[in-house]
């Protein structure tokens, strides 16, 4: 922060330091450059093929007569 002009009452002057946001924004922008034509294109992925399962069967309830 810096003071303006001479005096205590002129206030006080701030300023934003836009190198690294400039930094910032230019790798998201490499980033998004880089993932979108792979998210385009896609690619192929092995998945192993699962075995078929038997479903256990349903208990038989035994009613007295």
């Amino acid at each position: 922060m810096q003071l303006n002009g001479a005096g205590f009452d002129s206030g006080l002057q701030s300023e934003i330091n836009i190198t690294p946001l400039v930094d910032v924004v230019l790798v998201l922008l490499i980033i998004f450059m880089v993932v979108v034509p792979l998210l385009l294109q896609g690619y192929d992925a092995d998945i192993p093929a699962r075995p078929p399962t038997r479903r256990p069967r349903k208990p038989r309830s035994c009613r007295p007569s």
